[in-house]
């Protein structure tokens, strides 16, 4: 009996220590207010490449906080639960990240490189850039990208100072954030985090999806006094829209009338599939993507009275593994009005979803018929239909 008894104790004690650390499963939980602060227990401290002991931090008045290791490590011959490195050379300091880059903009709202990278392309609206540099904050910028999208971006995120404030309570001053994927294990080098000490509310966390997962503080006491290293566990680190990759992948050179079509791409035809598990598909659904094609030509959405023959084009493009278009053609005679079409792809190429085949992302060729009526000069009225073909069903049957 004394033994169950004991074992009891042990778990109830389990639990109360369990909220201290801060890590929580739901932001509504009442465990995720840290209540005491950690300090890096059986962590190794590296400075300038040497393990140095935790209080002897305080001697080293120009000591800079790098990166944390929250994995296993053996450093000088003993196994550590971690590491936090600092510097006080620049030899020893991380190579910089994003320098030269452009300010990033969504819906008029500043954001970071890593928040722009999440914006859904296929809602995109329209995009504007500048090449002009730009200092805010004190922050020289490359030029300037402003996106904006149908997305309320913002709707269900938390910016990163109110975040600290709200599951924290601590000063920003105070400050520095720990932003990473994961508590359990390493995957490979740069999912060790990164550290952010300023420009807080350039970020942004989702709160309603639960991609945040933890949030937990260590404190350090540095020669000038004492800093809280938050930890955000969260699922967006390291993750990026793989169409808002390729987008901003050289954010100054962007078309920014057709921002999502490749102009100029070559491919061998064996690579190129006609039919996957899931086969591409503009936004929503068709008749969704008939009616943006439409606002793009300044068309109703309903077919007008002084429309008097029916007509159509057929055209083929290539959806790249990244949802990107390319190789846009029509596969017809040109006809009046046919090249305001192709004009209007181009310019919702951001809608596309790419193919999957087997989990993975394929070069997709895709066909389809776009039905419209015209007037007798045979000016385009309205868009009427829209089918998807293959090389084995005729496209001359009207919808």
């Amino acid at each position: 009996m004394n033994r169950y008894i004991l074992l009891f104790i042990l778990v109830l004690s389990g639990l109360r220590a369990f909220p201290q650390l801060g890590y929580f499963n739901s932001p509504d939980s009442a465990a995720m207010f840290p209540k005491k602060y950690r300090s890096f227990e059986h962590y190794a401290f590296v400075l300038n490449g040497k393990v140095i002991g935790h209080e002897a931090l305080v001697n080293y008045r120009e000591a800079k906080l790098n990166n944390i290791f929250s994995y296993p490590i053996k450093l000088g011959g003993r196994r550590y639960l971690g590491a936090v490195y600092f510097h006080t050379e620049e030899r020893y300091a991380p190579p910089v990240r994003d320098t030269n880059l452009p300010a990033y903009f969504i819906n008029g709202t500043q954001v970071s490189p890593y928040q722009i990278r999440l914006i859904k392309m296929e809602l995109y609206k329209r995009i504007a850039k500048s090449t002009q540099d730009t200092t805010i904050n004190g922050i020289l910028y490359r030029g300037s990208i402003h996106v904006e999208t149908e997305e309320d971006f913002f709707a269900d995120r938390i910016s990163l100072p109110d975040l600290i404030e709200k599951y924290t309570g601590l000063p920003l001053e105070e400050v520095i954030v720990h932003w990473h994927h994961t508590q359990y294990r390493y995957i490979y080098e740069g999912d060790i985090g990164m550290i952010i000490e300023n420009n807080f509310p350039l970020y942004s966390y989702t709160i309603n999806n639960l991609s945040l997962k933890g949030v937990s503080v260590d404190r350090v006491r540095f020669a000038q006094g004492d800093r809280y290293v938050v930890h955000l566990i969260d699922n967006s680190y390291n993750w990026s829209n793989p169409k808002a990759r390729s987008f901003f992948a050289e954010p100054l050179v962007i078309d920014t009338l057709f921002p999502c079509y490749v102009p100029d791409f070559d491919v061998p035809e064996d690579d190129i599939s006609t039919h996957t598990e899931v086969e591409p598909r503009p936004g929503k659904d068709l008749n969704f993507y008939l009616k943006k094609l439409s606002s793009t030509m300044g068309l109703p959405t309903v077919k007008p009275s002084t429309a008097i023959q029916s007509d159509s084009i057929t055209v083929q493009f290539i959806i790249l593994k990244d949802g990107m278009i390319a190789n846009l053609k029509n596969v017809e005679p040109d006809k009046h009005g046919h090249e305001d079409i192709l004009t209007a792809i181009k310019k919702n190429a951001c809608l596309w979803l790419p193919s999957i085949q087997g989990g993975r992302p394929l070069l997709f060729r895709r066909k389809m018929v776009i039905f419209y009526s015209k007037d007798q000069k045979g000016n385009i009225q309205s868009l009427d239909g829209l089918k998807y073909r293959y090389n084995f069903v005729q496209t001359n049957n009207k919808p």
